[in-house]
């Protein structure tokens, strides 16, 4: 049997066919291998290291079409056009640092372990908070690999071995951390308490049966508002962590203090007229409707103060009011419940909760947040604004008044649903067309907000109206689907920046530039261009 050396010195050939003639050799041998021929394996070519500052960005050229954009040094003048630009993506940290020579593979033992390190892709990522520089161990991992066996060195092992190679040193980019949500953690939580605390005391008095059953005949009122409001929300959606927000706040705090304006609006009036009944009509007619409008409408003006990049457009107001009514709907309805449970007249009283009175507070209260958001995008007058919120509250306190008052007007049921449809029913009418209005113009102020950003070609003319536009849109997604779920959440991701942009852009010609919503702005052209990528790449597309 000759000698692997030999055969590789008889060929002149020094790769890997030599280690597996070694191979061969060791299997045909005994089990237990006393003496290893000796062969040089050839050190490999060791690939190029890329130095720090060598990846650069590369800058984005004029484009053609809306794949790239344009000149993102160059704004047009004029506040219309003020676009903001994203800034580059910076490339990973490289470790300019490499491994002596003489000493790039590491002896025996466990210091082999802490030198391999230096050529190993996985030991930390250098831009990681509290991460080594690249090619080193953490001190914690480091005893986590020291607490194991010991590990043989290169030339002690009794097996085949690969050609040594050399990794090149890398770093993991730095994840972006998102802000803790402190205002929606701290709303959530004390709705959610005050609104527990209701149910124990009802559970307590009637029963846990009785209010587990009640509890879910409410799912159904409560299962049809939310797919409304999110229905009327799909355009440029709303963050779900602030959406919660606003209903516990309707169905924990304002239910919890409108009890006791409510009681002390029937105390004050009932000592004042010297009747009780004077007292409960005035509470339900005007004291209910004022202060849980009130209420309701508090919620919002939170959120609009806190979180006022949140809101870029009327109907973003009307969603969290919405919101926050449907809290303090679905509270009222199991009181009513229980209230009638023990009257006897549950089915009447579901019946008229659920399918003639079920959209009643969503339409009182979304008209003072569409009036909040209508003040906070779209004039710049304080006096303006408060005319307008006072106004849509006006509107929505009369209308929760008419509702009220309408078992207090007639003396039988049969004039109830007479009245009920002379009012109500073209009331509510009224509201689903207020309601399309409100919709109708936003996609408008959208489509315009994206004027510029087409003059500038970050985008094309199509992908405005296929964002803006209903039979656009439908036909775009019908197209995305074929590539899957991925290329269809991208195009949707990809509208919902779009219409972001454009609603954001809207309000600063409005109101002027605000710093915050110009971060944002950037941060939504890049995501923008990323899932633009996304599903022309599942679809081929082929950019000119």
């Amino acid at each position: 049997m000759p000698a692997p050396d030999v055969h590789c010195r008889a060929t002149g050939r020094r790769d890997q066919g030599c280690v597996l003639a070694l191979s061969r050799c060791l299997t045909a041998g005994s089990s237990t291998v006393t003496d290893i021929p000796q062969y040089r394996v050839p050190a490999p070519s060791e690939p190029a290291i890329p130095q720090p500052g060598a990846a650069r960005s590369t800058p984005i050229p004029t484009p053609s079409s809306a794949t790239q954009p344009a000149s993102p040094g160059k704004v047009p003048s004029g506040r219309a056009d003020s676009i903001p630009q994203p800034a580059p993506a910076s490339a990973p940290t490289q470790n300019p640092h490499r491994t002596p020579a003489g000493n790039r593979y590491a002896a025996s033992g466990h210091n082999s372990a802490e030198r391999t390190a230096q050529a190993h892709p996985f030991n930390g990522a250098g831009n990681l908070t509290g991460a080594p520089a690249p090619g080193q161990f953490t001190p914690s991992f480091r005893s986590f690999v020291h607490a194991a066996p010991a590990m043989p060195g290169p030339g002690a092992v009794q097996y085949p071995q690969a050609a040594p190679q050399a990794a090149q040193v890398w770093s993991v980019p730095a994840l972006k951390r998102q802000p803790v949500p402190v205002f929606e953690a701290v709303v959530i939580g004390a709705g959610a308490a005050l609104m527990l605390l209701g149910v124990f005391g009802f559970m307590v008095a009637s029963g846990p049966v009785l209010t587990v059953f009640l509890a879910i005949m409410c799912i159904v009122p409560l299962s049809i508002v939310i797919s409304f409001l999110q229905f009327i929300d799909r355009f440029e959606p709303e963050p779900w962590w602030t959406k919660i927000a606003a209903f516990l706040w309707g169905g924990g705090v304002a239910v919890f203090f409108a009890g006791m304006f409510n009681e002390l609006s029937f105390m004050s009036f009932a000592n004042l007229s010297g009747s009780d009944t004077a007292g409960a009509v005035f509470r339900s007619v005007v004291g209910a409707p004022l202060g849980e409008e009130l209420l309701k409408a508090l919620g919002v003006i939170a959120i609009v103060m806190l979180r006022r990049n949140n809101v870029s457009s009327p109907v973003d107001g009307l969603v969290y009011g919405g919101f926050s009514a449907a809290g303090f709907l679905v509270v009222e309805d199991f009181t009513y419940f229980v209230n009638s449970t023990f009257n006897g007249t549950l089915p009447q009283t579901y019946f008229i909760r659920v399918f003639l009175g079920v959209f009643g507070h969503v339409m009182y209260t979304s008209c003072t947040g569409w009036a909040i958001g209508w003040a906070v995008t779209r004039t710049r007058s304080l006096g303006v604004g408060c005319g307008v919120v006072t106004l849509g509250y006006l509107i929505g306190v009369t209308m929760h008044g008419t509702w009220n008052g309408s078992a207090a007007i007639v003396s039988s049921d049969g004039q109830w649903f007479v009245l009920y449809g002379v009012i109500q029913i073209p009331l509510f009418c009224a509201w689903l067309w207020f309601v399309a209005s409100a919709l109708k113009r936003e996609r408008r102020d959208a489509a315009a907000g994206l004027m510029p950003y087409v003059r500038q070609g970050w985008i094309i003319p199509s992908e405005v109206q296929m964002t803006c536009e209903s039979s656009s849109r439908r036909a775009a997604l019908a197209w995305v689907s074929r590539g899957g779920p991925t290329a269809k959440r991208a195009m949707k991701e990809f509208m919902r920046s779009l219409a972001s942009l454009g609603l954001n852009q809207f309000i600063m010609n409005v109101r002027g530039p605000e710093a915050k919503r110009i971060d944002a702005t950037r941060e939504t052209v890049q995501q923008a261009t990323e899932h633009r990528a996304v599903f022309q790449r599942l679809m081929g597309v082929r950019v000119r």
